[in-house]
Parts: C-alpha cells; sequence; structure tokens
C-alpha cells in the first residue's frame, strides 16, 4: 500500500525506522523537550521517501501537535504578535505552494534534489544558529524588532514552513526577542504554528499533495506522537537537554552537509552491506 512511499532501493524495515525515528523526535521536541530537535525530523524522511511525500504526510500530524499544543496554551498568547507573523507568512506560503505546484507539474524526480538542497542548507544554518544560541538570544534580548522586521520574518517563515515545515528558528527569534515572558512566548508560538500549519493545508491540497494514502499513513504513525511527547518529558528528568541537543546538532549538521551534496547515507550503507555480501 505504501510502496509508492519508499524510496527505490530502501528496504522496508529501514523505511519504518526512519520514518518512526522522524516522528518520535518531532514529539520530543513538540514535549518542550529540545524543542529545536524537530528540525531533524525532514532530513531523516527525505533520506528514504519522496519529498513530496515526506512533507504531506507530516504536515497533518503537525496540525494533530499544533492542537494540542493550543489546547494546553489557549489562553496565553499575544494577538498582536501573533498576527505580525502570520499575516505575512501567508504570502510566503502562496510562494511555498507555487513551487510546490511547479514541482508538480514538472517531475518531483527531476526538481526534488533543490528541495533536499534547501533543507540542507537551513538545516546547517540552524545548527549554527545552536552552536550561537545563546550569543543570539542575548543580542535579540537587546533588539526589539517591530512591524517591519514581523514583515520579512512572516514571508521566510511562511515560505521555509510550506516547503519544509522549517520554520522554527525564525518564529522562535522574533517572538522571543517580543520579551512576552516564558508562558507567554510559549503559547503565542505555539498559536502561530497552529495557524499557519492550517493555512498551508488547503495549498497543499490544491497542489495534489494531500492523497487519500498520504492520510493513512499519517494514521499509522499517530501513536508516535503521544509516545515521542512521554519520552520527552521522561527525559526531561534524567537526560541532560544541553547533551541531547549537540547529540542533536551534529546528527543535523551531518543530514544537512549530505542532503546538500545529494550523499544518502542509506543508499551508501546498503551499497557497502551488497557488496560485503
Amino acid at each position: 500500500m505504501f510502496s509508492p512511499y519508499i524510496n527505490e532501493g530502501v528496504p522496508v524495515a529501514v523505511f519504518w525506522l526512519f520514518v518512526s525515528a522522524a516522528i518520535i523526535i518531532q514529539g520530543i521536541s513538540k514535549s518542550g523537550f529540545a524543542g529545536g530537535a524537530g528540525i531533524l525530523s525532514m532530513p531523516l524522511m527525505f533520506f528514504v521517501m519522496p519529498v513530496n511525500r515526506a512533507a504531506a504526510v507530516m504536515l497533518p500530524l503537525l496540525i494533530l501537535c499544533d492542537m494540542n499544543a493550543i489546547y494546553h496554551h489557549r489562553h496565553n498568547k499575544d494577538w498582536k504578535t501573533v498576527l505580525r507573523i502570520y499575516l505575512p507568512s501567508l504570502f510566503g506560503i502562496l510562494a511555498g505552494a507555487a513551487v510546490w505546484w511547479w514541482i508538480g507539474q514538472e517531475g518531483v524526480e527531476r526538481y526534488g534534489i533543490w528541495i533536499k538542497r534547501f533543507v540542507g542548507v537551513i538545516a546547517i544554518v540552524f545548527a549554527l544558529y545552536i552552536v550561537s544560541k545563546e550569543a543570539a538570544m542575548s543580542w535579540v534580548d537587546r533588539f526589539r524588532p517591530g512591524a517591519g522586521v514581523g514583515v520579512i520574518a512572516g514571508l521566510a517563515a511562511g515560505f521555509s514552513s510550506t516547503i519544509a515545515h522549517a520554520a522554527g528558528p525564525i518564529v522562535s527569534l522574533y517572538i522571543f526577542a517580543q520579551d512576552l515572558g516564558k508562558t507567554l512566548f510559549v503559547g503565542t508560538v505555539a498559536w502561530t504554528f497552529t495557524l499557519i500549519n492550517l493555512s498551508k493545508l488547503p495549498f497543499y491540497i490544491g497542489a495534489g499533495l494531500i492523497e487519500k494514502d498520504v492520510l493513512l499513513l499519517g494514521a499509522v504513525l499517530v501513536p508516535l506522537i503521544p509516545a515521542g511527547s512521554w519520552l520527552g518529558k521522561w527525559m526531561h528528568q534524567r537526560v541532560s537537554e544541553r547533551l541531547f541537543n549537540r547529540v542533536i546538532l551534529v546528527l543535523v549538521f551531518i543530514a544537512g552537509i549530505q542532503l546538500i551534496f545529494g550523499i544518502n547515507p542509506v543508499s551508501w550503507v546498503l551499497t557497502l552491506f551488497r557488496r560485503g555480501a
């Protein structure tokens, strides 16, 4: 049933291993532990799935995560900040949807590599952001970006989120700089992503990304979200978040390099294994 979602030559067991790891990492990230870890999910899925299928499968799952987040933070949001990013993000979403529509017309096999390279660049930028996070936060804490910066942040967030669900650092940095306090910050981020992801859904449908099998595969993966969330809460008491973030940082950086240069570690390992056999 899900064979069109598996890259050629990838064993079924390896496919499920990578996809399951991607969803569990997303659940860990949404639990509040190692909030940036979710950036690793898409590269993991790209290694074993066509890029359009991976993006499509992830969106409904992200929306479910968002709904859970805003339920817990339904009273914690600053609408002024949310709208400063969300409204211009709609234009970024339109641009990203146009790219997906164009790729669908031209053939994902031909242009999928450019999506992977785009995600690879975002992954490396995010890794560098993690390395310099303290310095970046210190700088942002002295800087209060207004509506003009919000327009730029919103456009970038809408586009990067539509292409690869990778707007986390942009949204988080802008909202952090508004000095809302921890509770309002978390709630405002949650509401912003909820609106952005819900707005992407009709465009994904229009571009032909969301199909029946996408929803079926998503339904199979849904239980891994609360499993990841539980694991994140368990790790919060037992695992150093700093150490975990460093591990994720290394993996994100390696994945970014591999995506940019078209190196698929799954294919590479399988090739070596077959030669050895």
